[in-house]
Formats: C-alpha cells, sequence, structure tokens
C-alpha cells in the first residue's frame, strides 16, 4: 500500500515539473513572440547600428516577394480554333469551318486578280502548311471579315502561289528587198509584193508568288503565218540612144517581151475600134497599156477567160474591171464613166470574147477611149506582144 502511495506521488511531482517547465520556457523567449501575446508592454532594446561592411549587411533590407497577377483567358466562341501556318499560329476564328471558308476564299481572289484578258490561269495552291486547333487565348481572335481584310493587306501571311499562261501573237518583220528591172522605165518604182511578216503563236507561263510575279518562260512556239519580205521593183528603162520619139508616130512594140503562155490566146478587147496609144514613154511619162477608141455602144469582151477580182472605180483609171487569167496573167480594162458592165460580179468567171460591157462616150463626146493593161506575175507588159 505504501509502494503505491509513493508511485502516485511520484508521478505527480514529474506532472507538476512538466508544467512549470511550459510556463518558464515561453517567458525565457517572450522576445520573438508577438506583442499581443503578453500582458504588460515589453521593452526592445535595438542594437547599436555598426559601421563598415557589417552595418552594410545589417541594415540591407530582405526583398519582398513579387505578387503573381494572373490575367484572365479571353472569351472565344466555344468551337473558336487557331489557324496555324507552317506551325504557327496566326489568329482565331470563330471555327474550323469558318477558317476553311477564309482560306478558300482568299486564294480564289488571288488567283484571279491582275489576269489579262489573253491569259488563262493554269494553277493556284497555297504555299504553305495550314491546320487548325482549338483556341487557346495565345493569339488575337478575329471576326471574319476583319480576318479576310488582315490577308489581303499582307499577302505574306498566307504564301500563294499561282502559275498563269499568256498566249500572243509574235509577229516579225523582214527587211525589204529591190530589185532593178528594165521592164519598167527609170524613176518608175514598184511593188511587186508587199511585206508580209512572220506570225507565231507564242505561249509564256509566269510564276507569281504572293501576287508578284518571279519568274517567265517560253513554253511553246507555233508558227501560224510565214512572211515573206517586200519587193520593191526599180525601173532602169530607158529609150534607146539616138531615139527621137514621135508622138504622131510612137514605136508599136516598145518595151521587151515577158513570159510566153503555153495555152492563153488572147484578143483585144473591142473589135470595132481602133488603136490610138501604145505601151512606153510618151512625152515623158510610162503608159503602162494600149488605148483604143470606139464609138459608143461599143462591146467590151473578155480577153480571155478568167475570173473577175476587181470591180469598180480607181484613182486616175476611171471605171476597172481585172480578169485574172491562168499562168500567171491578168488583164486589166478601164473607161470613163458612163460604161455599163453587164452582169459582172466580183469572183464570177467570164469566157474569153464574152461581152462584160458597153463603152458610152464622154459628155458631148462622139467617140469612147479604153485602156487596156496585160501584166505578168504583177508586171505591165505591151498588150501588143499577145495580141493577133
Amino acid at each position: 500500500m505504501k509502494q503505491s502511495t509513493k508511485h502516485w506521488i511520484l508521478i505527480g511531482s514529474f506532472t507538476l515539473v512538466l508544467a512549470l517547465f511550459a510556463v518558464l520556457v515561453p517567458l525565457l523567449f517572450a522576445k520573438d513572440l508577438p506583442k499581443a501575446a503578453f500582458s504588460e508592454p515589453v521593452t526592445v532594446i535595438t542594437p547599436e547600428p555598426e559601421t563598415g561592411e557589417d552595418a552594410i549587411a545589417f541594415f540591407t533590407p530582405t526583398p519582398s516577394p513579387v505578387p503573381v497577377i494572373s490575367t484572365p483567358k479571353p472569351v472565344y466562341p466555344e468551337k473558336a480554333v487557331n489557324l496555324l501556318v507552317d506551325g504557327k499560329p496566326l489568329f482565331a476564328v470563330a471555327g474550323h469551318e469558318v477558317a476553311e471558308q477564309l482560306v478558300r476564299v482568299f486564294l480564289d481572289e488571288c488567283a484571279s486578280e491582275n489576269l489579262s484578258e489573253n491569259a488563262i490561269l493554269l494553277s493556284a495552291s497555297i504555299d504553305a502548311a495550314l491546320s487548325t486547333v482549338p483556341a487557346d487565348g495565345s493569339v488575337e481572335y478575329l471576326e471574319y471579315d476583319v480576318a479576310l481584310n488582315l490577308l489581303r493587306k499582307d499577302r505574306t501571311l498566307i504564301p500563294v502561289r499561282r502559275t498563269a499562261e499568256r498566249v500572243e501573237v509574235r509577229t516579225e518583220a523582214f527587211d525589204p528587198q529591190t530589185e532593178r528591172t528594165p521592164l519598167l522605165p527609170k524613176g518608175a518604182r514598184m511593188f511587186r509584193k508587199l511585206d508580209t511578216p512572220s506570225r507565231t503563236l507564242v505561249y509564256t507561263e509566269t510564276l507569281y508568288q504572293n501576287g508578284l510575279p518571279v519568274s517567265e518562260a517560253e513554253t511553246l512556239s507555233a508558227p501560224v503565218r510565214a512572211g515573206s519580205a517586200k519587193t520593191e521593183l526599180v525601173g532602169t528603162y530607158r529609150l534607146p540612144a539616138n531615139t527621137v520619139y514621135d508622138p504622131e508616130a510612137p514605136n508599136p512594140y516598145e518595151g521587151r517581151i515577158g513570159s510566153v503562155p503555153a495555152l492563153l490566146s488572147f484578143v483585144a478587147p473591142v473589135r470595132e475600134g481602133r488603136l490610138t496609144g501604145y505601151y512606153g514613154l510618151q512625152t515623158g511619162e510610162m503608159r503602162y497599156g494600149v488605148d483604143y477608141t470606139a464609138a459608143p455602144e461599143t462591146r467590151v469582151v473578155a480577153p480571155e477567160s478568167g475570173t473577175i477580182v476587181f470591180l469598180g472605180e480607181r484613182a486616175g483609171l476611171g471605171f476597172v474591171i481585172d480578169i485574172r487569167h491562168d499562168e500567171g496573167f491578168l488583164s486589166r480594162i478601164s473607161f470613163g464613166t458612163g460604161t455599163v458592165a453587164k452582169d459582172l460580179m466580183l469572183e464570177k468567171h467570164v469566157n474569153k470574147s464574152e461581152t462584160i460591157a458597153v463603152l458610152a462616150a464622154p459628155e458631148g463626146a462622139k467617140e469612147a477611149v479604153l485602156h487596156y493593161e496585160l501584166l505578168i506575175d504583177g508586171i505591165p507588159y505591151n498588150p501588143l506582144y499577145y495580141l493577133p
């Protein structure tokens, strides 16, 4: 019984010691506790400031932590996406379908701009990898029209590559050729062949990037028509030396004879008339045909079978009928006003000795005059060499 009593006395003593220790320890370290923990004010002794490096270390304040301000993410439509160009976000739009339509409209506009009338579009494509991801607030959200205008202003945001083909007719003229000929009088000039430049269809392919041409190359040249140089004849013919021209009796066979036709035989355009003018130089001027004088109502016939290739007025000659024969021959018949052509039209075929007109005399005159020229490959020759 005594041992049990001693046991409890030891336990109580130990408990009392622990309680005292718990009270005294806070009192010994009271300067580290806030003032509110005490019933009486506590005086804190501030140590004298020190000098030197220790003083600097002593008065250096401890930096305060920087507060973190969180920015709220912008509120986008539920299906908003970022449009990525080569993996980099460009801007956000309302959804994947909106982005697809935006790119399609932009591509169509780029494909058709600045195409000339003779150019066609071969291809147009986006020259970058495009994709979309759900919008995460990292780029600006744009409405459809704003995004499209932005792409129009800065063509480099979404690069476009297109190829167009232009077709044009390229002409190439030739240097004229000059031939001197005794078939024309000295000083006379005549074009046997007019300049006909060659024509070639040229296909040119142009590559555009971001709306600007970067390269151009010809892809095909197709000849359309072969050209030829202009041929000009310059006359050298003169009357033989010591020749005295008699206007009352000119030489009927002045000039040279041309090629002899194999199947053609010519007749005079009028049968009831007389020669009143000859081929050749007369009073300083060259006469390229012969003249017939006949009574009014005299029939004019085709000197040889052929096709009417000209029918109408011609300066200096009056009313003209040109008949194209075979072997390069052409008859040119001209007369004054009043003469009536008989049922003629261009490209009509007429037979040899067929009536083509009826002569009419000028007002107040008793006779009519007809002028006849014979050309071989465009050069006039003396018709009398070919008439019976």
